[in-house]
């Protein structure tokens, strides 16, 4: 496997399919309650909020795949569902490639944010391993701890 695989997905994630199983079954959820709550030329707020959606898949979800997936998805609930109807898919120009920028732009935005904080992170680790192995190693773990006199 190729050394740079983390950068895509964590260690720690949930599998790939399972987290693209969420973000799928939450776009469908949140285009449910667009279609109830906003009017159907509120177009607008709707792709605002499935972008949310995606972004946050792509922020906690911490994988890429799962959230450029799930944004695709997002784009095909929106456009049969909310902009149609019945679930009929069209191509409706600049319009369809702008919503389809927003969503994948707003998945890769959540993973990037998850990035940063997983490359501080393993950072911040790194930096206090080399304090340790360089420098003051079994002081700075128990300054205040004396030795134990058992014998």
């Amino acid at each position: 496997m190729d050394r740079a695989w983390w950068l895509v997905r964590p260690r720690y994630a949930a599998p790939t399919g399972v987290t693209l199983a969420a973000g799928a079954t939450g776009a469908v959820v949140v285009a449910v309650l667009c279609a109830a709550a906003t009017a159907p030329s509120e177009v607008t707020a709707r792709v605002a909020v499935l972008a949310l959606w995606t972004l946050a898949v792509g922020a906690f979800g911490g994988d890429l795949v799962a959230a450029v997936a799930t944004g695709a998805i997002a784009w095909t609930v929106l456009n049969g569902f909310l902009v149609n109807r019945l679930g009929v898919l069209t191509w409706h120009g600049t319009a369809d490639a702008v919503r389809l920028g927003v969503l994948l732009g707003a998945a890769g935005a959540g993973w990037l944010g998850a990035l940063t904080r997983r490359v501080l992170r393993h950072r911040r680790h790194v930096v206090r391993l080399r304090a340790w192995l360089h420098g003051d190693g079994l002081t700075s773990i128990s300054p205040n701890k004396e030795a134990s006199h058992s014998g």
